[in-house]
């Protein structure tokens, strides 16, 4: 049995009448397609899942939940007009038996392809292996772009939309574990130029680095990692790296928020509780520039530097000390 992918409602009826007469009187063409009623496309999915009908001339609409073990030959017309990954969610319609599958990507004779359109289709081509699913949600994303996500409009000052949302939600997604972390307001540029990395699966890539990172020696190999490959870090990349680190301490002492400008940084306790750690207690002793403030809500407060990342290494060294500080527990 065949899917033949014709994604104009307009004409489809035409279009599988025409199918019909190639294949003559003794193949059953039907159709499919989202102006169906319900009882309409239940019925002939019927024929199709009976084999009483052997050719399926229909839209996207089989994108999911189609599963017929029988059809093993796929034909998409115009297939330059699709995604990549909804290329390769089509042709996973097919191949779901022991029956060897075909899948036949068309476009319009003549026709010259966009340079994106030949990308997605030299793509779909070359990855046909089973699991290839992650390659292509790669190589899609390095086409398209990952968008604003990825980009200096949601990194430019980390409020809680940008980054800080990303990695959150990239730790879910890795451990399914949900992550508590603190309020950032950093007055700051931090995210990954694209003029750094060109490649969005490769800014990707090194953003799920950034979001793993989790002390000081993590900072120190993601750091060699990129700089490896991707040459010297401009000051927004290193800005990302210090932030994480300094996230990753942060969430050890469970601190609630963390503000920092060139004029200083200011670290917000959960609780006056919090003042009774020993290991906040010796760090305060072993930086004299660094002073406790009381006035609203229990917090450390940090000088300021020529820049705000200045001011985040040096709280990034102050909790390193205090975490390290096992004698003062």
């Amino acid at each position: 049995q065949v899917y033949y992918l014709h994604n104009r409602v307009e004409n489809i009826d035409r279009t599988a009448a025409h199918i019909q007469q190639l294949l003559g009187e003794e193949v059953r063409v039907v159709t499919a397609h989202g102006k169906l009623s319900e009882q309409q496309l239940s019925a002939v999915m019927q024929e199709v899942i009976d084999g009483q009908a052997q050719v399926l001339v229909c839209t996207t609409i089989i994108e999911t939940g189609i599963d017929i073990p029988n059809v093993n030959t796929l034909i998409v017309e115009d297939a330059d007009h699709l995604g990549l990954a909804q290329l390769h969610q089509i042709r996973g319609r097919i191949g779901r038996s022991a029956r060897r599958a075909y899948a036949y990507m068309t476009y319009r004779r003549g026709k010259v392809l966009s340079e994106t359109a030949d990308k997605r289709l030299t793509a779909i081509r070359e990855y046909v292996e089973f699991g290839s699913g992650f390659k292509i949600a790669m190589r899609d994303l390095e086409i398209r772009g990952a968008g604003s996500v990825l980009g200096r409009e949601q990194h430019g000052h980390m409020d809680k939309v940008g980054y800080e949302l990303y990695a959150k939600l990239l730790k879910e997604e890795l451990t399914g574990e949900e992550q508590t972390v603190a309020d950032l307001d950093i007055k700051a540029d931090a995210y990954i130029p694209e003029s750094y990395i060109e490649a969005s699966a490769s800014r990707l890539d090194c953003y799920k680095q950034i979001a793993e990172i989790r002390s000081v020696d993590d900072y120190k190999r993601v750091c060699l990692s990129m700089e490896e490959n991707y040459g010297k870090m401009p000051k927004e990349v290193l800005n990302l790296l210090v932030i994480a680190v300094l996230k990753s301490y942060a969430a050890k002492f469970n601190i609630r928020k963390i503000a920092v400008s060139s004029k200083g940084g200011r670290v917000e306790l959960p609780s006056v509780n919090s003042l009774a750690d020993k290991r906040l207690a010796a760090a305060l002793d072993r930086f004299p520039s660094v002073r406790l403030e009381m006035s609203k809500s229990p917090a450390i407060e940090f000088a300021g530097g020529k820049d705000a990342q200045k001011v985040m290494l040096d709280m990034t060294k102050f909790l390193k000390f205090a975490e390290n500080n096992s004698a003062a527990v």
